[in-house]
């Protein structure tokens, strides 16, 4: 397996950054590309999140892998850095990946054959890249937000609610972060959130608060930020979608999947939904290839190259 780093938006410290998977081999094909938005509520965590063993099995099913970062809030909103810098890694992964890796490593690659993956707020991401006018073959969505609406975003979490509270200077120190970093710390250790990380105890303090997302949002405009918008905009022309989704997840709550999923299948898309009885949110944040969670996402992995 080789990886290469790119920049694909920007330059110099601003510089966007991507992650690029690839195994050569011999073949006659084009090999077709699997993007990656990771998650982190749009305000922690970087392309490294996408864990090794998902990229292998990608590239055993014969993708080149992409991982991207983007801009994280609440510095920017959520339209203007996440959204904006996902679908500008869309585009270039599309159009200008290709031509690298044939000039750079000799391997043909398809940009026509593209398929969208994320977790949690990456899997918002990924539903979004359906707004591009050449929109990905499939689309695999790991516990994603849609219908940012739902009172559930906007009411206090009786998860957190024993969340310590924390120094008002020290949360502050995120709102000093001019430029917004294009990645952050994850929103999770093998021990729990690290709360000494104040980009992780203020994002978490907001989940509590129930006031996370109109904080990112930042103008109240919901909708040009929310892939359950596109569902009925897009009608038949939305990609094949997969969901999973576990039934315990107290951050995104699964009912949203369903409703995706109801909502996808009346348009006579072709949609699976996987719930995953009593799974939390990031429950396959350890999966390893012969468990019975791997096992579970290998299954959204198939469903994206069958739609090739």
């Amino acid at each position: 397996m080789t990886r290469v780093e790119y920049i694909f938006k920007g330059e110099g410290k601003e510089g966007i950054a991507a992650d690029v998977y690839y195994r050569k081999r011999e073949s006659t094909e084009a090999f077709p590309i699997a993007l990656y938005f990771h998650g982190g509520n749009f305000t922690v965590g970087s392309k490294e999140l996408l864990s090794r063993s998902y990229v292998q099995k990608l590239l055993d099913l014969g993708f080149v892998v992409v991982s991207a970062n983007y801009r994280l809030c609440p510095t920017i909103s959520v339209f203007d850095g996440p959204v904006t810098d996902a679908l500008d890694a869309y585009k270039w992964t599309q159009s200008t990946l290709p031509g690298l890796l044939q000039n750079e490593a000799g391997m043909y690659v398809d940009g026509s054959k593209i398929v969208v993956l994320g977790h949690s707020a990456g899997g918002l991401l990924a539903l979004l890249t359906a707004s591009s006018p050449d929109p990905p073959r499939a689309i695999l969505d790991l516990f994603g937000m849609k219908y940012l609406r739902d009172a559930s975003f906007h009411t206090p979490s009786a998860a957190f609610a024993k969340l310590p509270p924390f120094e008002k200077a020290f949360l502050d120190q995120i709102h000093e972060q001019v430029p917004p970093p294009n990645s952050g710390p994850s929103p999770m250790t093998a021990k729990g959130p690290d709360f000494s990380n104040f980009r992780v105890a203020w994002m978490f303090n907001l989940v509590k608060e129930g006031k996370l997302f109109s904080t990112v949002v930042a103008d109240g405009d919901y909708d040009r930020v929310d892939p359950a918008t596109l569902f009925a905009k897009k009608g038949k022309g939305f990609p094949p979608t997969y969901f999973i989704h576990g039934t315990a997840d107290t951050l995104v709550d699964s009912k949203l999947s369903r409703r995706a999923h109801d909502e996808l299948q009346a348009n006579r898309i072709d949609t699976k939904l996987v719930l995953v009885e009593g799974a939390s949110h990031g429950f396959d944040a350890k999966a390893q290839p012969g468990d019975e969670t791997f096992a579970i996402v290998e299954k959204g992995f198939e469903f994206l190259k069958a739609h090739l």
